[in-house]
């Protein structure tokens, strides 16, 4: 007996030869709407071939002529057909939701060859009147969640257009609406923090805080911290991306997230996380040193799972709940939260990390660009992520003018930096990593 998919717009059955096989109804091409079904060995296996085989439906010529094509039936096309292979699931599941519920209601019926920019100010106009419930209490949607509403639309216009399937429409024109100054201020919660705190989080980690022993529970905060990876990237990692003798830590080659879940109208339903064998970006994907320091985090991180007898599979991931999941990228950020609580600083977001990260490696190891790229996983230079201040500034004027100093003369950065006069031989041997803050009773050969 077939069931419903947890109200995911389609039905499915558990076969005897251990199968799944899911129908859904789909809107063809000629206007008609017909069920279809495939079979594969889990429910998200068939579900995604449920979709490619409604993509290939239009790939063996069944599509509609282009001069009959309405608003609908276009973005339905290239949801389905032009970007479904490039889409993660949450992502495809959100460019559903904005379609069926803001633009289709407005303009779906319209063709596609005499849509004005006049049609899609009505969609933006529709949507910024739009209320939802949220905490019991009634909301309009952010400037933030038209543009989100709009982006996608926009993408599958300029395709229609640059393959001639409608007239040229100049989004420039568009009036949309614009994010209140407080929400701008809020963006500025993924800067680096004070270095007082920045302090203090080394300290901890480092198990230098008296009274306060390092907890292995906040493991993956370390990680982010020393590293600058995302939390899904981080969430992600497994003992098979370690290799000690190489000295690599491997990280992109799986990210864990949370994606909501809808029904056949677009509306949310609840959530699942999925893990994904992706990240980001193509460069996300990459090879990152290990360290000695880390090295030591992950051995004693996995005597922990020994010691609780547990011994951990390479493919097992590293970091798992109370429930033997694996944390995903709301639940590391909440974790954040509890340790910036539990060490009296402020709560800017586990992000913050990672621009703290990028940050040090331009003013600490003068770092050229394409390094920077590759430990960042970015594919381009993202400026936004390094953050100065006036000392940072003045700083780097007294290193210009250090050129025209006497040689005898000290330099005014050695007068005023503290550290100078630091013990130098602990400094020596903190460099070499002999000291390991981390309990372990042996070590664990991988």
């Amino acid at each position: 007996m077939a069931k419903k998919g947890k109200n995911k717009g389609y039905s499915y059955r558990y076969n005897q030869s251990g199968t799944v096989t899911c129908r859904a109804y789909f809107d063809m091409p000629d206007g008609n709407r017909t069920q279809l079904s495939a079979t594969g060995k889990t429910e998200e296996e068939s579900r995604k071939k449920l979709l490619n085989k409604y993509a290939k439906i239009h790939k063996e010529g069944k599509q509609i002529k282009s001069n009959s094509y309405t608003v609908k039936s276009w973005l339905n096309y290239w949801l389905n057909e032009v970007k479904t292979e490039n889409l993660k699931g949450g992502t495809y599941d959100g460019y559903y939701s904005s379609f069926k519920n803001h633009v289709i209601p407005v303009i779906g019926k319209i063709k596609l060859k005499d849509l004005k920019l006049d049609d899609i100010q009505k969609v933006v106009n529709k949507a910024k009147k739009t209320t939802f419930k949220k905490y019991g209490k009634t909301q309009k949607i952010s400037a933030k969640g038209v543009k989100e509403i709009i982006a996608p639309l926009k993408q599958a216009l300029i395709y229609a257009m640059d393959n001639d399937f409608m007239p040229y429409i100049n989004f420039k024109n568009l009036s949309m609406p614009k994010e209140k100054k407080e929400k701008k201020e809020k963006s500025k919660s993924r800067s680096s923090r004070p270095k007082e705190e920045q302090e203090i989080v080394t300290k901890y980690f480092k198990n230098e805080i008296p009274n306060l022993p390092f907890d292995l529970y906040y493991a993956p905060i370390c990680v982010m911290d020393l590293r600058g990876i995302r939390p899904e990237e981080c969430a992600g990692l497994q003992w098979v991306d370690i290799d000690y003798e190489q000295d690599i830590l491997w990280v992109g080659n799986h990210t864990v997230v949370k994606n909501g879940t809808y029904d056949k109208n677009g509306k949310k339903t609840g959530t699942k996380i999925v893990i994904e064998d992706s990240t980001k970006s193509k460069a996300g994907n990459r090879a990152m040193p290990l360290g000695s320091f880390l090295a030591n985090l992950f051995k004693a991180k996995y005597q922990s799972c020994l010691d609780k007898g547990i011994s951990p599979k390479p493919t097992d991931f590293i970091f798992l709940n109370k429930l033997g999941n694996p944390y995903y990228e709301q639940s590391l950020r909440k974790m954040y939260k509890s340790l910036a609580k539990k060490l009296g600083i402020s709560e800017k977001g586990c992000y913050s990390l990672r621009h703290e990260f990028a940050t040090s490696l331009v003013r600490q190891t003068d770092c050229d660009n394409k390094t920077i790229m590759e430990l960042m996983g970015w594919s381009e230079m993202i400026y936004t992520y390094f953050d100065t201040d006036d000392e940072q500034k003045q700083l780097a004027i007294q290193k210009i003018d250090s050129q025209y100093e006497k040689q005898e003369d000290v330099p005014l950065t050695l007068i005023n930096n503290p550290t100078y006069y630091e013990d130098e031989e602990k400094k020596l041997e903190m460099q070499k990593g002999n000291i390991i803050p981390f309990p372990i009773q042996k070590i664990i050969n991988q």
